[in-house]
C-alpha cells in the first residue's frame, strides 16, 4: 500500500536519542513487550558502521530500521524493522527499506541482507518486492526451562576450540557450514577467517571430532534486563553429532546458569530434534530464512 501524504506531515529521518520514546513505544508492542531494541538502540546510534533511520508521521516516529555494515563493508546487514500497529499496511516498511538500500547503494556494499522467520509474511512480501532472494532456512527453538529436558544419553567427547582452529578444519570439511554461512542468533556472517574471528569476539566454539571435524557448535550467554539465555548454534553431518552438541549445549546452560535456551540447527534434523523428550509442552519454534540482494 503507498503512503497517503494528504493529511499528514511525513518525512523520513537519522534516528538520534530524542526519538528513545517513541521507539519504546514502538516496541512495546513487539513480542508482548518484550523486543529487544530498547537494549540495543543506544549501541546502534553510537555506532559509526551503523545507520539508523525512522518514519516520522506528525513529529512522531512511527517506524524504525538499521542499516549495519559488517565484513569489512562488504554487507550492509538490516535490522529492527518496526512499525508502530497503528501504522501498519501504510507502506511504511517499504518506504524505510527502499531508503536503506539506497543508503547501501551509496555506501558501496556488494550485497544488502536480513534474516526473518518462515512465519512472518509482511517482511517475506517486502524481500519479494525488493528482488531479495532465500540465501538458506534453518529451524529456530526457545525452551524456557533446560532443567527439565530429559537426558540424551552418553554422545562423544566435545571439546571447545579457536576461530584459528575451526576455520582450518573447515577447509577440509566445509559441507559442515550449510552454504558457508554462519547463522547465530537471527544474524549471519560468512564462515571465512574474518568470520569466524568476528563471531570470536562474543562466541565460544566447540568441536567434535574422529578423523575429522563432524560436527561444530558455537554459543554466547545473551542476557538483557529481565531475560538471559544461552543461545547456541548446531552444524553437523548426521543426527548422532547434532544430539551430542545439543545435549553438550544444554549442559554449559546450566552450569553457567542459564535455565533458558535458543538454539539454531538445520532442518535435515527437525524430527530429530521433535524427538527430544523436552518434559513440557512450552516450547516455541520456528524458521529463519536468510534473505540477500546482490547490489552489484
Amino acid at each position: 500500500m503507498r503512503v497517503d501524504l494528504k493529511f499528514m506531515r511525513t518525512r523520513i529521518k537519522r534516528v538520534s536519542s530524542l526519538d528513545r520514546n517513541d521507539i519504546l513505544e514502538i516496541s512495546r508492542h513487539i513480542w508482548e513487550g518484550h523486543d529487544y531494541l530498547p537494549f540495543i538502540i543506544d549501541e546502534w546510534l553510537k555506532d559509526p558502521n551503523s545507520y539508523t533511520y525512522g518514519f516520522e508521521v506528525d513529529d512522531r516516529l512511527v517506524a524504525v530500521a538499521n542499516l549495519r555494515l559488517i565484513e569489512n563493508g562488504r554487507t550492509g546487514w538490516m535490522e529492527g524493522l518496526r512499525v508502530h500497529p497503528d501504522h501498519r499496511r501504510k507502506g511504511f516498511a517499504n518506504v524505510l527499506t527502499e531508503r536503506l538500500i539506497k543508503k547501501a547503494e551509496d555506501l558501496g556494499v556488494q550485497r544488502f541482507r536480513y534474516a526473518t522467520s518462515t512465519e512472518n509474511q509482511a517482511s517475506l512480501m517486502l524481500a519479494e518486492k525488493f528482488g531479495f532472494v532465500k540465501v538458506l532456512e534453518m529451524g529456530v527453538f526457545w525452551h524456557p526451562n533446560a532443567r527439565i529436558i530429559q537426558s540424551m544419553g552418553s554422545y562423544p567427547h566435545i571439546r571447545k576450540s579457536n576461530p584459528s582452529e575451526v576455520y582450518k578444519l573447515l577447509q577440509g570439511n566445509p559441507h559442515i557450514i550449510p552454504h558457508k554461512v554462519l547463522i547465530y542468533d537471527w544474524k549471519a556472517l560468512d564462515s571465512t577467517l574474518e568470520g569466524l574471528e568476528t563471531l570470536g569476539k562474543s562466541h565460544e566454539f566447540y568441536i567434535a571430532s574422529k578423523a575429522k571435524m563432524d560436527s561444530l557448535s558455537y554459543a554466547y550467554p545473551k542476557r538483557v534486563p529481565e531475560r538471559s539465555l544461552w543461545v547456541f548454534t548446531i552444524c553437523a553431518t548426521e543426527p548422532h553429532g547434532f544430539l551430542s552438541h545439543l545435549s553438550y549445549n544444554i549442559a554449559i546452560a546450566l552450569k553457567k546458569g542459564f535455565n533458558a535456551i535458543m538454539g539454531t540447527y538445520e532442518i535435515d534434523f527437525e524430527e530429530t530434534l521433535h524427538n527430544v523428550n523436552w518434559g513440557t509442552d512450552e516450547r516455541w519454534d520456528t524458521h529463519v530464512v536468510l534473505l540477500e540482494k546482490g547490489m552489484c
